[in-house]
This record gives structure tokens, C-alpha cells and sequence, in this order.
């Protein structure tokens, strides 16, 4: 799996799997993370944005297309019953990963042989993916917080990503290049091209995950179904308050995401080409810091990462609010804030909900919770966002010699409401966490330190070049 937030769940005891084991499970999670990448990459993003646009979607359908993934985010929740009927994840996360991701085939036929089809078929496919990878993704992450060794985590997933981040990056490129050069004569089939390679790579990534081992579940009692859904919000109120920062971050801050790509294309002419040099910007600086924050948070914590780099990608809505057709750079700097701030966030995130949920009798239902809680705070935000856009369309406002439209309106919300929400994740507290303050005092020196060594080595190289 690659598209996936993971859970909480105590590090493998001692006899689940022999070391040789994990280390060949945590290989087959690389490479089998590397074809899932690349079935995400040419199926969502742009290229999912594109289609609905070449189908001829308006502003409230493409915030609705960002609101059906996080509304169908709910079925997680059944995660945990369908693990206790069948004894194991291995199996349930295989066949749903694979059966989503090739969901896509009913539309490939159709683009690649010009026949029209409407938004109601698009959607229909969209939702029963995202119902899919719902499950999967609750499953797989529970199967990786006990492949994965505790004290390993930051660094293995900081290199995870930074390899699929690498392989996203670049198919993306080559993927916007493909659509630019079929759009001159045929976009539809560009498309169909493209989600049959995405279909492709769906079912290599399901064949590898099939190698990948899983470690035995740990014996359950057996408890209502109230205490499994709902007992992390009850007895546990470090995890409460992560959850209670995530829903009000995702319902305020996420209102303007499904309109970044479409103001992109339609109102600053981005080439797809242009999208994905975009992306390569933020790929490329997430993979040079992906193994940084893996180091950063195996040391200091998993808190003081996801505090300060949500604070970095707070910044970035606002850089929208200047960029212009002739005047690109501060969305050049908004991919580099990403790919520094995201990345953190991410990694920060995931280790903060497996420190914070190590209760193994309901493991499954910090995943769920957790996608449940973001999902549905995403969709609200994207219908809102949506509605908002579709209301504001014929909006214009002058300013400085500047037009300011319905989508600069959701870019200024997005990013005041990030700020908003920081103190309420500064209330969450982890055991293995350092504080902000200091984790910035020592990098900060750390950093003074390398840099200083730097301008050492450089200065002495001119000094001998100079010498001979």
C-alpha cells in the first residue's frame, strides 16, 4: 500500500516473525509500495482532476470528487470486525488493494476507444475504489505497526517514502508530458493510456503484497462493539486530542485543496507538463528530507516534527494569493515549502498515532478512527469548499492592479484556519516527545554546526586551489 496513514499499535514481540523475516517483509513493502505508488500516481492528482474536467465537471462536482474518497472513509470502521472474522490482514488487505485499483478497467475501454461517458459512471467508479482502499489502508496499517520494529520506524518509513516520493515525482512528470503531447490531438485517449498503465501497476503492487509477511494477530478478548469503535475516544486522551486537532485542521484547512490543480490549469495555464515539474519540486526536496525527519523523529519525537512542519505547510494556501500567469514563483516556492513541510507532517503524524495507540484488544480502531474522523472532516470541507466556489464563480475583486477570483478566497481561508488550529495539536502529549523548543535549539545548532563545517571546507579548497 502507499497511499495510507498509518495506525497505533505496539511494536512485533519477541517469536511473531524471525528477524530474516521482517527484514524480507520490510523489502517487499519497498517494492510493493513503489508499483502502488505508481498506480496513484498516474490515476489521482492531476490526472484524476483532468479527467473530471475533460468530462466537463463544474466547481461543486470537483469539490464533490474530493468529498467522495473522505465521505467513503467511514467503512474503515469495519476493519476490525471483518480482521476478527477472518484471523488475519493479510488476505483482506490483498484482495481490496487489488480489486480497488483495478477498478479503473471499466474506464479504460471507454477512453481508449472515444466512447462518451458521464460523470454519474466516473463517480460511481471513484467512490468503489475509494470504498476499497478504505479498507485496505485500515488493515495495512495495522499489519506494518507490527512488521515494523518500534525503535525502526522513523527511518524505515522516512526511507519508504523518500524512494516512493522519488518514483512519484517522476512518473508524474512523464505522465503530465504524455497528456500534454496526446491533448494536441486526442486528451480522452491520453487519459485512457494512463489509467491502463495505473490498472497495470495496481495488480503488480497486489501480487507483491501477497509476498510480504504478516506477523500472527495477538490473542483478543473479546469486547462490545461500542468499547472497539469508540474506547480510544473514552479511556485515552492524548489520542483524543490528536483526533480532535485532526478534525478541526481537515474541516477549516481543506476547504480550498480540491481547486489547487484546477486554478493551475484553468485560471494560471499550467501546461500538465508545468503540474508536473510542480510536483518534482516538492518530490524532490521530500525525498532529501524524508530520511532528515525519520532522524529527527526516532530522536526527538514524533510531536515537535508534525507541530513545526504543520506550521511550515500552514504558509502555503497564502503563497497562492500572489502567483499570477506571468509571475510563477511563489507557487515554485509553495512545492518546495511542501515537500519540506509535508513530509514532516506526515511522518510526524504517523508515529504520533502509533505511540499514542498501543492498546492491541482494539488496534484496528485507531486506524479507523483516525481515517473516519479525517475523512469525514475532508468531506464536509470539500462540499463546503465546492459550494463556496460554485457561490463565489462570478467573483472579482480588485487590488494593487490584481484580480482576486473565488478560488484566492478558499487559498486566504485555508491558510489563516492552519495557524488556528496549531494550539490545539500543542496540547497533545507523548512520552518519547521532546519539546518544540528545545528540538529547534538543537537542530538549529546541529544546522549552524554543518553549515559552518561547510563554509570550512569550502574556504580551505579555494585556499589550496589558489595555493597551486
Amino acid at each position: 500500500m502507499a497511499e495510507s496513514v498509518p495506525e497505533v499499535v505496539p511494536a512485533p514481540r519477541a517469536g511473531q516473525l524471525a528477524p530474516a523475516d521482517v527484514s524480507r517483509g520490510l523489502r517487499f513493502s519497498i517494492l510493493e509500495g513503489a508499483f502502488a505508488t505508481g498506480h496513484l500516481a498516474l490515476s489521482g492528482g492531476m490526472f484524476l482532476t483532468g479527467l473530471a474536467l475533460f468530462l466537463g465537471a463544474n466547481s461543486f462536482q470537483i469539490g464533490l470528487l474530493a468529498a467522495v474518497p473522505a465521505l467513503v472513509s467511514i467503512v474503515g470502521l469495519a476493519a476490525g470486525f471483518l480482521v476478527r472474522r477472518a484471523g488475519a490482514r493479510k488476505g483482506l488487505t490483498v484482495w481490496t488493494s487489488g480489486i480497488g485499483r483495478s477498478l479503473f478497467v471499466v474506464l479504460v475501454p471507454l477512453l481508449l476507444l472515444r466512447l462518451r461517458f458521464g460523470l454519474g459512471l466516473f463517480f460511481a467508479v471513484v467512490a468503489a475504489y475509494n470504498v476499497l482502499l478504505a479498507l485496505a489502508n485500515t488493515t495495512w496499517n495495522s499489519w506494518m505497526s507490527d512488521l515494523v520494529p518500534e525503535e525502526r520506524r522513523g527511518r524505515f518509513f522516512g526511507l519508504r517514502n523518500a524512494i516512493l516520493g522519488g518514483i512519484a515525482m517522476v512518473l508524474t512528470y512523464i505522465g503530465g508530458r504524455g497528456l500534454d503531447w496526446f491533448k494536441t490531438f486526442d486528451e480522452g485517449l491520453g487519459f485512457g493510456v494512463a489509467y491502463a498503465l495505473a490498472v497495470g501497476m495496481g495488480i503488480v503492487s497486489m501480487v507483491l503484497l501477497g509476498r510480504q509477511p504478516e506477523p500472527a494477530l495477538v490473542p483478543r478478548p473479546q469486547v462490545p462493539l461500542r468499547e472497539r469503535l469508540f474506547g480510544p475516544l473514552q479511556n485515552e486522551p492524548q489520542f483524543t486530542r490528536l483526533i480532535v486537532f485532526l478534525a478541526v485542521w481537515f474541516l477549516t484547512s481543506t476547504m480550498a485543496s480540491p481547486f489547487y490543480i484546477v486554478h493551475l490549469i484553468q485560471d494560471l495555464k499550467f501546461s500538465f507538463a508545468s503540474i508536473g515539474v510542480y510536483a518534482a519540486i516538492g518530490g524532490t526536496v521530500g525525498i532529501l528530507f524524508q530520511l532528515y525527519w525519520g532522524w529527527v523523529v526516532d530522536r526527538f519525537g514524533p510531536k515537535p516534527v508534525a507541530l513545526v512542519s504543520f506550521a511550515l505547510v500552514g504558509l502555503c494556501p497564502l503563497l497562492w494569493l500572489f502567483a499570477t500567469e506571468t509571475f510563477r514563483a511563489p507557487i515554485w516556492l509553495d512545492g518546495l515549502l511542501n515537500g519540506v513541510g509535508w513530509t514532516g507532517a506526515n511522518l510526524g503524524l504517523i508515529n504520533l498515532v502509533f505511540a499514542l495507540g498501543d492498546n492491541p484488544v482494539r488496534k484496528e480502531s485507531y486506524f479507523a478512527l483516525f481515517s473516519v474522523v479525517v475523512g469525514l472532516a475532508t468531506f464536509f470541507a470539500s462540499l463546503a469548499g465546492g459550494a463556496l466556489a460554485q457561490l463565489l464563480a462570478g467573483f472579482r475583486f480588485e487590488l494593487f492592479g490584481r484580480t482576486f477570483i473565488n478560488h484566492h478566497v478558499l487559498f486566504l481561508v485555508s491558510g489563516v484556519a492552519r495557524f488556528a488550529c496549531l494550539p490545539l495539536l500543542a496540547r497533545v502529549e507523548e512520552r518519547r516527545s521532546r519539546t518544540v523548543v528545545r528540538t529547534v535549539q538543537v537542530l538549529g545548532a546541529f544546522t549552524l554546526n554543518r553549515l559552518n563545517y561547510g563554509k570550512g571546507v569550502f574556504l580551505h579548497a579555494l585556499r589550496t586551489r589558489s595555493r597551486g
